[in-house]
């Protein structure tokens, strides 16, 4: 970037507010989220006034409550702002988007936030949808390249803030969801990879799973694992929480961002703890492996893989689904792992893969990463990867009783 060109700020992506005076009934509220359902958030105001916003998201979790619409219905939405739970984020419209994505996510590390208002004087003047400053945020770092022949330290301060974003997207390493525990970690062979991971929860009962790699790393790669993600979490606000869907609805995001320059293979596994069954989607990623409770093998889960993502419109992924009980554990991974190669050319690959995965399958999920980096660099007798190098392995630990999220 040159010094000449502004960086973009949060004015400029901005939409048009739909307000809600406070006075207004609940159920006068709810259709207007349905008479629109891309409207994510709706300010409330006093006459003009700022108050709060009310998010489409916590606005239907609530009201999907027992008699909780007809304990609303007729009161006014300001009782919203004193009831719905959660962080109130707003920012002034002059903040430069990056710092703005810093600031979102500290506050909100796992971006359940879909949308924000824009507050300037006590008034909101609009609002900004989360996937639309990631997306501002990753064409500003694709424009970076153009400039990587002028390096200077702006360059390096604006890579560096593209950096803390994308450490900032992925969730906590270890996470527990009833009787399930996840242990994940990523590998970068540079500033900013390619690869990326993320988990997210549907109700009391399922847990979705996604790994991703995109092709080469570096800033552009970093610019898709942006987009990804922000239209992973768009998608799941809007109610698309299966592993097809998903995937058709980043396909489209990604392909509209990278416009087939970069492309992303894409795995999205659903875990359903009442049902005790995995479905899972493939975009053209690698298969995921199953280590089955006391049966003392690893089964590796063929799926039907579908293009990358961003390779054609409107792409269809299949599902498939496969059982999940006490003592399965379902790991997926990036290539970075199989491809690592030694000095002679021999890739580590599946088989030595699966193996060691039978013999770690005592090791903790939250340790597994670095136990089995450390086996492949003791293969290649080298700590330098390169590939990005990610893993993330959901083990079913107890009994069924405990098998689901408490409320």
């Amino acid at each position: 970037m040159s010094q000449e060109t502004s960086v973009a700020k949060l004015a400029g992506i901005g939409k048009k507010c739909v307000y809600a005076a406070k006075d207004l009934q609940v159920q006068a509220l709810l259709g207007i989220f349905q008479d629109d359902p891309a409207l994510l958030t709706i300010p409330i105001i006093d006459e003009s006034a700022f108050l709060g916003t009310v998010s489409r998201k916590d606005f239907l979790n609530l009201l999907s409550r027992p008699f909780a619409m007809e304990l609303y219905a007729k009161k006014p939405v300001l009782a919203l702002l004193e009831d719905l739970k959660g962080k109130k984020i707003a920012f002034p419209p002059d903040l430069e988007i990056n710092e703005a994505a810093v600031q979102l996510l500290s506050l909100d590390p796992t971006l359940q936030t879909d949308a924000f208002p824009l507050v300037e004087n006590g008034r909101c003047t609009a609002t900004v949808a989360v996937a639309d400053l990631m997306m501002a945020v990753a064409e500003q770092q694709r424009e970076l390249l153009h400039a990587l022949d002028r390096l200077s330290s702006r360059i390096r301060e604006e890579v560096a803030c593209g950096v803390k974003v994308q450490q900032d997207l992925l969730p906590a390493p270890d996470f527990s969801f009833g009787a399930v525990t996840i242990g994940a970690g990523i590998t970068t062979c540079s500033e900013i990879g390619g690869d990326f991971f993320d988990y997210f929860s549907i109700g009391d009962h399922i847990l979705g799973l996604v790994i991703a790699d995109v092709s080469g790393h570096g800033v552009q790669s970093g610019m898709v694992t942006t987009a990804a993600k922000a239209s992973l979490h768009t998608l799941i606000s809007l109610g698309v929480t299966t592993p097809s869907g998903l995937l058709a609805g980043m396909n489209n995001a990604i392909l509209a961002t990278t416009r087939r320059t970069l492309l992303m293979t894409c795995l999205i596994a659903s875990i359903d703890l009442s049902s005790h069954t995995v479905t899972i989607a493939n975009a053209g990623h690698n298969f995921p492996l199953m280590l089955r409770g006391g049966a003392g093998k690893a089964e590796m889960l063929e799926t039907t893989a579908g293009f990358p993502l961003g390779f054609e419109r409107d792409a269809q992924f299949p599902e498939v689904r496969t059982g999940f009980f006490q003592g399965d554990a379902l790991f997926m991974y990036t290539d970075g792992i199989v491809e690592s190669a030694n000095a002679g050319g021999e890739e580590f690959g599946y088989d030595r893969l699966m193996d060691l995965l039978l013999r770690e399958r005592d090791v903790h999920p939250t340790l597994l990463h670095d136990t089995l980096l450390d086996r492949v660099a003791a293969f290649t007798r080298t700590g330098v990867f390169d590939d990005d190098v990610t893993t993330l392995v959901a083990r079913f630990d107890t009994t069924e009783s405990s098998s689901s999220k408490e409320n």
